[in-house]
């Protein structure tokens, strides 16, 4: 059985962004994580997740508001750099 996953992305000028609720779709899959969440930590959003090998980390990236959506949005590369940088420690 095959998981497809549908994600909201907007591309804005080569930059692509995902809401709140796809960034933490995109980085369980991507970076196969058995968990991940996100809350407001001033202007920007802090993502706490837990890898296969159980260890807990935590990284802060920029929220993004884009014309005319009302909600907060992630920059997909941010999300990668923040990633690769945690996990290559």
């Amino acid at each position: 059985m095959r998981f497809f996953c549908i994600l909201m992305i907007r591309k804005i000028k080569n930059s692509y962004y995902l809401n709140r609720v796809d960034a933490i779709e995109y980085l369980i899959h991507a970076y196969d994580l058995k968990w991940c969440m996100t809350r407001w930590n001033g202007n920007l959003i802090s993502i706490n997740f837990q890898t296969k090998t159980n260890s807990r980390k935590n990284v802060k990236v920029l929220a993004y508001f884009l014309k005319p959506s009302k909600q907060a949005w992630l920059s997909k590369r941010d999300l990668d750099l923040e990633m690769l940088k945690i996990c290559n420690k």
